[in-house]
């Protein structure tokens, strides 16, 4: 693996009065000390302090390249523009579903987008030539994009902490283009849950109109892929800190002060996404049903303070404290408070002890990317080092919950159902506890942190590959270099190509899809040539074809080879006399009424062939409505010779007796060349693909795009025009 740059917001250090560096254990610096990733890498972020702060700048960067790390370095204003404005009071609420929070501020973006800027130049600078870099989180979605553009030779991957929204979440961010298209400066895509992968995808079609497959897509000349990896715990650091003496002095302090009580433990950060005010209404419910249990219970909630000195955070914990008093005031009794509120964090070591000893574990965030306490706590249930069985309470609402599944799965919002979650787990059998907690350690020590890391990092160290990024290497050189051979020894070459997806753009009306200027003089440049046979193969109708095209002196293939129009002949004529096409009274009703049921959606007639079109449609729907359209017309024309596909956003019912590969094969046969080129982006074009070609040497074939494919080349439109443009740039030098 290549030398690896991480790059996050906050770097895992700080300088502690004495003007040390001190590691930090925040939750992804946490993660990644237990992911063990080999070989040596490089810190990118944030040092938390501000330019106007560090006296000797020189000295502080020096400090911190003795432990790996590189700061970047910013100016208070940018700061707090990027950090509390736009990542915590846009961002952060948006991602999380809570769109009534968030505040739109363009002077934030401006921040945004230059301390953007800022890491990406950073790391441009310190990547190695063809390094990886992997990215961390929603502050700094735009750097992917900036650092494609300033770094193109290395592999990029960025990975999401939180929730990825439904598209109706983002499409009411100002900035949701720019964020999407930041991010498809990525090789690798990752997401905690499949559903996040889901909801992103659905914004890149929604909102930029790219539709993609699970695992990925096409952007320009690159496949970006996308995943699912559920981030894991540092289960090394935890089976450390047990092992320890500071685990076992806590443990038996904590132990002799519950005094043969329950605790019922939650840890959290105090952010508003982590439902605390929900909680306490639960357990105030909890209290208020069960007297007795009252004096055995002990509710202990350990908050670790969350952006400090921004009021609204202030506003929750003073909120948080306040309820806290009224339900002990209300509840407890001498020596004996029923909820204990700590406002702040412990080391690993006492944390494990309050994991080991807790009966219950509350984990009930509003929504949450992932939670790895839910993680820690089943990890820490160990029998041998003095742990007792637990049961885990957990929001279904977190990504966690995908995988806990022998946890109690709550829905916050729903105070009574936590509270019989509460009394179910109390009285639940230390015998069941442990059942729980065993058939979920399984699955944790196989997905630990180092897991997950490893498994992003193995996918963004494949991409590029010709098996996950085929426009990466195709650049078709060795293919113009053995077409200009032949050309310049005068021997015959033709050139077959498709319109539509090849040497165009898809629009969002077929219409408009017309030829540009440079386009028609590439065509023209290429058909100059004496021993080059250039025929546009397409699927529109000959009136299209003629009208934008048919001023060349090239031969012309429409509605897929129904008509063509050869130059030695000079008008239309039809390729097969003998096509029934009686079948269309049969078909046309279906399509017609996929219309009815699709708004947006229209029908267009060919002489061979009926299409219906789905662009302008809602995309999801138009999708889905397609694939149901596809299985219903395969039934009814399965003893009809006609073929069914399902092409860029439309579906066409075609005559079999009439495909791209007979027309390219007519001509080939008509024009007896040395060595053939076809190129094309869907079914239609396989036709193509698969002929015998009766050239003397080589019959290249290209697919454009993705998908499975009998092509041996495969590039993009933008891939192929390059390619185009080299060859009719030689061929002008060599006449």
């Amino acid at each position: 693996m290549s030398h690896l740059t991480l790059v996050s917001n906050r770097l895992p250090i700080r300088i502690n009065e004495e003007g040390e560096v001190e590691r930090t254990t925040g939750g992804l610096a946490s993660a990644l000390a237990g992911a063990g990733i080999p070989g040596s890498f490089t810190w990118i972020g944030w040092g938390g302090v501000n330019e106007e702060d560090i006296e000797d700048r020189e000295d502080y960067e020096k400090k911190l390249k003795a432990v790996g790390v590189k700061p970047v370095i910013l100016e208070t204003d940018e700061f707090d523009a990027y950090y509390e404005g736009y990542s915590n009071s846009t961002l952060w609420p948006m991602l999380h579903y809570m769109k009534d929070r968030a505040r739109f501020d363009p002077e934030w973006m401006e921040g945004y987008r230059g301390v953007n800027q800022k890491f990406a130049e950073v790391v441009a600078k310190e990547a190695d030539q063809d390094g990886e870099v992997w990215i961390h989180d929603y502050h700094l979605m735009l750097v992917p994009k900036m650092l494609r553009k300033l770094r193109p030779d290395l592999k990029i991957g960025f990975f999401l902490h939180t929730p990825w929204p439904s598209s109706e979440i983002i499409r009411a961010l100002p900035e949701r283009n720019e964020i999407l298209e930041g991010l498809l400066g990525c090789d690798v895509i990752g997401f905690h849950t499949y559903n996040y992968l889901r909801h992103f995808r659905s914004c890149l079609l929604r909102i930029l109109g790219i539709e993609g497959e699970s695992e990925g897509l096409w952007h320009g000349d690159r496949m970006v892929r996308m995943g699912v990896y559920p981030i894991g715990h540092n289960s090394i650091g935890f089976q450390e800190a047990m092992q320890s003496d500071t685990y076992r002095e806590a443990l038996a302090l904590h132990k002799k002060r519950l005094d043969g009580g329950k605790l019922i433990l939650s840890v959290e950060r105090l952010d508003y996404t982590k439902g605390v005010p929900e909680k306490l209404d639960a357990i105030r419910e909890f209290l208020k049903k069960n007297p007795e249990q009252r004096s055995q219970v002990n509710f202990v909630i350990i908050a670790v303070p969350s952006r400090v000195g921004v009021e609204e955070y202030n506003l929750l914990a003073e909120t948080v404290q306040r309820e806290v008093g009224a339900i002990n005031g209300d509840y407890g009794e001498v020596g004996h408070s029923p909820v204990q509120f700590l406002h702040r964090g412990f080391p690993m070591e006492e944390l494990a002890a309050f994991y080991a000893l807790a009966e219950v574990c509350m984990v009930t965030p509003i929504i949450d990317g992932m939670n790895l306490v839910a993680k820690e706590y089943i990890d820490c249930k160990r029998k041998k080092y003095d742990a007792r069985a637990g049961v885990l309470i957990l929001s279904e609402f977190a990504g966690a919950a995908q995988e806990m599944s022998h946890s109690l799965l709550i829905n916050p919002h729903d105070t009574q159902g936590v509270v019989k979650a509460m009394e179910q787990a109390l009285a639940m059998s230390e015998d069941e506890m442990w059942s729980r907690v065993r058939a979920m350690q399984d699955r944790l020590a196989r997905n630990d942190a180092g897991a997950w890391a490893r498994h992003f990092l193995g996918d963004l160290d494949a991409s590029g590959t010709p098996e996950h990024d085929p426009a990466a290497h195709e650049t078709l050189a060795e293919v113009e270099a053995n077409l200009t051979k032949h050309l310049a020894a005068g021997r015959k070459v033709a050139l077959f190509l498709d319109y539509d997806g090849t040497l165009r753009d898809f629009v969002d009306r077929p219409e408009d899809a017309v030829p540009d200027a440079s386009l028609l003089n590439l065509l023209e440049r290429l058909a100059a040539h004496d021993s080059l046979n250039l025929a546009v193969i397409s699927g529109r109708p000959k009136e299209f074809l003629e009208s934008h095209i048919g001023h060349l002196p090239i031969d012309l293939v429409a509605e897929h080879g129904y008509y063509w129009k050869r130059l030695e002949v000079g008008e239309w004529e039809l390729m097969n006399p003998h096509v029934d096409n009686s079948w269309m009274e049969t078909v046309r009703p279906v399509l017609e009424w996929a219309v009815t049921l699709t708004p947006g959606s229209e029908i267009e007639v060919k002489t061979s062939s009926i299409v219906w079109h789905y662009r302008q449609a809602d995309p999801e729907f138009g999708l889905w409505r397609a694939k149901g359209l596809l299985d219903e017309l395969t039934a009814i024309t399965a003893s009809l010779p006609v073929s069914v596909h399902h092409g860029q956003k439309i579906v066409e019912v075609a005559s079999q007796m009439v495909n791209k590969g007979v027309a390219a094969d007519s001509l080939m046969r008509d024009w007896m060349p040395d060595i053939a080129f076809a190129a094309g982006d869907d079914q239609t074009d396989e036709t193509m693909f698969a002929i015998t070609p009766v050239c003397e040497d080589h019959f290249h074939t290209v697919k454009i795009g993705t998908g499975s494919t009998r092509a041996e080349h495969r590039t993009s439109i933008k891939g192929l025009r390059r390619f185009l443009e080299s060859l009719a740039d030689t061929l002008s030098q060599q006449s």
